[in-house]
């Protein structure tokens, strides 16, 4: 009964990464993915990386209008980006470890998940999010 439950689960996650638009990073103007994800569903934003495992490379996941987040379920660290409304950091959390929520960042417009990145970001950088 669990395996099917546990093969629902793995398929509709799949259909939620099938219906995610890929988005691209930039910070500072210089661009740093093309793999971002832009979850903009109330069940993409929830689920985010609950349950998924690390990735091998880089993984980013953007979400709109999400002031706070949680790593329930979560079973590795990642950082996490807050930007407001002129794509301007706001606040920056690395090393998040699994099971926490965090303190919501009010003026957050953006939040990015960040999983086996290398570029470096400070408070005031700019990140801009282009729409493919």
């Amino acid at each position: 009964f669990y395996s099917i439950i546990y093969l629902l689960y793995q398929m509709f996650l799949k259909f939620l990464v099938f219906m995610s638009k890929k988005v691209s990073i930039y910070l500072n103007n210089i661009p740093v993915s093309d793999n971002a994800m832009l979850q903009s569903t109330f069940f993409e934003r929830l689920f985010g990386l609950m349950f998924s495992k690390k990735p091998a490379g880089e993984k980013i996941l953007v979400f709109k209008n999400a002031p706070w987040i949680h790593s329930f379920f979560c079973f590795f660290r990642f950082d996490a980006v807050f930007l407001d409304d002129n794509f301007c950091v706001t606040a920056y959390k690395s090393n998040i470890p699994p099971f926490l929520i965090l303190k919501p960042v009010l003026n957050s417009a953006y939040t990015l998940e960040l999983v086996n990145t290398s570029f470096d970001i400070k408070i005031g950088d700019k990140m801009y999010i282009n729409e493919h």
